[in-house]
């Protein structure tokens, strides 16, 4: 069984990402200078989905009125030169134990005929971008 990747952007809204690195600033550092979000799914299949399948995920992944934001590549690690330092953070169930978010998800997906579908796990992950002064050796 192969996994294929999806990923949206953006995980968090406006506000909660603002509350966020407001409070890494805090509690962290205060060299954060912004923190990028998006959503990454991992979708198991018994078999490779056909063309018509594999639109029909796209549709449930995404958003209703803004498609463009799924990907089959991530955004945040696309076009990274020019800005701050950065790293990336993922934060997500094991893949050893299936979340009830994913037995929700395939049920889903099986009503919508995606029968081959065996699990769908979703993880967030953020790139935390740093003050192009900040030093990792202090």
């Amino acid at each position: 069984m192969k996994l294929t990747y999806f990923y949206r952007k953006p995980a968090l809204t406006e506000t909660r990402k603002e509350n966020l690195v407001e409070r890494v600033r805090e509690g962290v550092s205060p060299d954060v200078a912004d923190i990028e979000t998006e959503l990454c799914f991992y979708v198991e299949a018994a078999a490779p989905l056909a063309t018509g399948e594999l639109k029909t995920l796209q549709w449930l992944l995404s958003e209703t009125f803004e498609p463009e934001k799924l990907s089959s590549e991530s955004f945040l690690e696309q076009g990274s030169t020019g800005e701050p330092s950065s790293f990336l953070a993922e934060v997500g169930p094991r893949m050893n134990f299936t979340t009830s978010w994913s037995t929700n998800a395939v049920s889903v997906c099986r009503s919508c005929g995606l029968t081959g579908i065996t699990r769908i796990e979703r993880s967030r992950r953020y790139r935390v971008l740093l003050n192009s002064a900040y030093d990792r050796e202090e």
